[in-house]
């Protein structure tokens, strides 16, 4: 029989039923188990074609519940989540396909991809940022900004589900039912399967909608006042009479009635037209002198106004480098994680040399608990006995007189005896420090032979150690 866990093989006795010797997993359960997973993902793809994304997702979860080992479905999950703005938990269920699955899986190219696409990943993280801002106004009666920050989002991902829901909520607050529908409608052509989205269609009957607006429409007409002709203006005309001026002399009366009306009309013009004047100036310089202090005042708001631009978009350039630094941790995190995971593959394999080449330099500090605990267990026991290895080549190559070869084999071995026995680790410096002194290298022997004496005082050959450092040493004095 072959274990459908394991995938070892075993002779199946009557006396153990129907468990696996190597793994202890009843086989028939486990299999059933797949079955089920298998067609939950079937169903979940069925659903992705009619674009039903949350009867998708409803599917995929449940799939890989039943098998957490079913990659393709949690490959799948991870798609679907990514399509509706879920960018974390899309990141999380392919770092974990990658660790159950190596090799030939999907999620190592989108992965990669995500890391190539930097820009697309700022952008995302934007627009959910931007929505959880929307929320904190919408929580705060704001729900004229909620709608701007909304719409900011979805111009980010115009596939944000949860952001189109929220401001199709926002519509219905303010009691613009048909933005609200349009926005509905928008998120079932998305996710036809939209629980939140249907429940807010069927409360907005668009055939309602309709015939308010008809409604509407009608009561402007009949609003609209009749046009009435035009009349025109009558017009008064008055008949001037010129009587001829008859020839004669002036008379005295004539000269003073002349010499009235020259001052009657002076002094009427002093009453009535100089203050009329005089007030019009008047009025005139105060007027530009209140547009002076209003275009005054809209500098002043430009100026303010740009300011808080300014400043907005110097907080924004803060958040979006602390963003890229964010993540930027994530990548670094992941990428440790990931070479941590495959180094410990190697390990199970019993493949000592590459576990413990994959894992040297990578520092597993910060990263979670099973992957630090993978590498101090890679380190505990790979690393000992890769030294004792490479220590063994190089006493051959030592003893052979090969001394360039017994140099790489003793530097390797070097590298690895640090976290092992310190007595052995004394041990490889002590050969390394003799190798380099052999005319390869007479500083290099100069500095572990010092090390030999500083660090492992009683090791059990540090008079011989001591008397080639002197030899070397004697050397050098001569030249």
């Amino acid at each position: 029989m072959t274990c459908p866990n394991c995938g070892r093989q075993y002779e199946k006795l009557y006396s153990d039923g129907n468990i696996c010797p190597h793994c202890k997993v009843d086989t028939v359960i486990f299999a059933g188990a797949v079955r089920i997973s298998d067609a939950l993902y079937n169903k979940g793809l069925a659903k992705i074609k009619v674009s039903d994304l949350s009867g998708a997702m409803d599917c995929l979860s449940r799939s890989i519940s039943v098998n957490k080992n079913n990659t393709q479905a949690r490959n799948l999950l991870g798609l679907v989540q990514y399509e509706m703005g879920h960018v974390g938990e899309a990141l999380k269920n392919w770092v974990i396909s990658c660790g159950l699955q190596r090799g030939d899986n999907l999620a190592n190219d989108y992965i990669e991809a995500i890391q190539k696409n930097t820009h697309a990943l700022e952008r995302l993280n934007d627009a959910i940022r931007i929505y959880n801002q929307a929320l904190k106004d919408l929580s705060q009666k704001s729900d004229d900004m909620a709608i701007i920050k909304l719409k900011q989002s979805i111009e980010l991902n115009p596939k944000f589900v949860d952001a189109l829901n929220l401001l199709t909520f926002c519509h219905m607050i303010q009691k613009d039912k048909s933005k609200a529908i349009a926005m509905a409608e928008r998120v079932l052509s998305i996710d036809s399967g939209n629980t939140t989205a249907l429940s807010y269609y069927n409360e907005l009957s668009p055939t309602h909608r309709t015939a308010s607006r008809t409604g509407l429409f009608k009561r402007a007409i009949a609003d609209t006042p009749a046009e009435q002709p035009a009349q025109a203006p009558s017009i008064v005309q008055k008949k001037v009479v010129l009587h001829e001026r008859r020839s004669g002399n002036f008379h005295l009366e004539g000269i003073i009635a002349l010499v009235i009306g020259v001052v009657c009309t002076f002094a009427v013009m002093y009453v009535l037209v100089f203050p009329a004047f005089s007030r019009t100036w008047t009025s005139q310089v105060d007027e530009a002198r209140a547009q002076l202090a209003l275009a005054e005042q809209n500098h002043e708001a430009a100026v303010e106004a740009k300011d808080l631009e300014i400043a907005e978009l110097e907080n924004q350039i803060a958040q979006n480098e602390a963003n890229i630094e964010f993540w930027a941790q994530r990548y670094d995190g992941l990428d440790r994680s990931l070479q941590i995971l495959t180094a410990f593959e190697f390990f199970r394999e019993d493949r000592i040399r590459e576990a413990a080449n994959a894992i040297y330099g990578i520092d597993p500090a910060g990263l979670p608990t099973d992957i630090q605990e993978r590498a101090d267990e890679i380190r505990s026991i790979a690393y000992p006995q890769l030294a004792d290895q490479y220590y063994r080549e190089g006493v051959v190559a030592y003893n052979a007189s090969d001394f360039e070869k017994a140099r790489v084999d003793f530097e390797r071995a070097y590298r690895f005896a640090q976290y092992g026995d310190p007595d052995f680790y004394g041990e490889v410096i002590y050969y390394l420090a003799w190798t380099f002194s052999w005319g390869i290298d007479l500083d290099q022997a100069v500095y572990y032979f010092e090390r030999l004496l500083n660090e492992f005082p009683e090791h059990n050959r540090i008079n011989p150690a001591q008397n080639r450092l002197d030899e070397i040493l004697d050397l050098d004095a001569e030249y």
